[in-house]
């Protein structure tokens, strides 16, 4: 080695900073958190529940979902009567969440389809996680974001009842597809 002095150095100043850095009186400060992009707002018709049913994991409950609309920047349809909400109450805590699959018909013609899981809040809101998969390529961006949502009453009758779902993504995501051929949607 030509610089023995030298090497030593660099090493002691590593060992110091790898110290410090896991040091459990080193508090880091903290990452800002990422923004979020709106996305959409949906309105959701759905059914009172078929039935409720004590499981091995909780009370599940399944309630059909007949029809609603998307409404956002960048996706707006129509939620066809094709889905459902299999929820399962906590039988510990009397915590609903939800577990939901439907789809979307987007006004130019895609499919989209949508699954949300989460629990409800002492405000009776739910915070929801939204997972999207389409193979249209308009929309294909949405099976790469990650999406949460609230979903909150809106109104009920007898027999039914409307939920609104405000839903944003992590800002700075995907905005355009690249496939493995090369070709990009949107064209730029």
């Amino acid at each position: 080695m030509r610089y023995p002095i030298l090497t030593s150095l660099l090493a002691l100043s590593s060992a110091a900073s790898a110290t410090t850095l896991f040091s459990p009186h080193h508090h880091p400060a903290q990452p800002q958190a990422p923004g979020l992009e709106y996305l959409y707002t949906a309105y959701v018709e759905c059914l009172n529940n078929i039935y409720n049913s004590q499981g091995p994991r909780g009370i599940r409950t399944a309630i059909p979902i007949v029809g609603g609309n998307v409404t956002g920047p960048r996706i707006n349809g129509k939620i066809p009567d094709v889905g459902a909400d299999w929820g399962l109450t906590d039988s510990s805590t009397g915590i609903f969440s939800a577990d939901t699959r439907y789809n979307v018909q987007t006004d130019d013609g895609a499919d989209v389809f949508l699954q949300t899981s989460g629990p409800a809040q002492p405000d009776g809101n739910l915070h929801l996680r939204l997972v999207f998969e389409t193979s249209d390529l308009n929309y294909y961006w949405l099976n790469n974001i990650v999406a949460v949502g609230v979903l909150s009453a809106v109104s009920s009758t007898n027999t039914s009842f409307l939920l609104k779902i405000d839903a944003w993504h992590l800002g700075g995501e995907w905005t355009n597809t690249t496939f493995v051929n090369g070709s990009t949607y949107p064209v730029s």
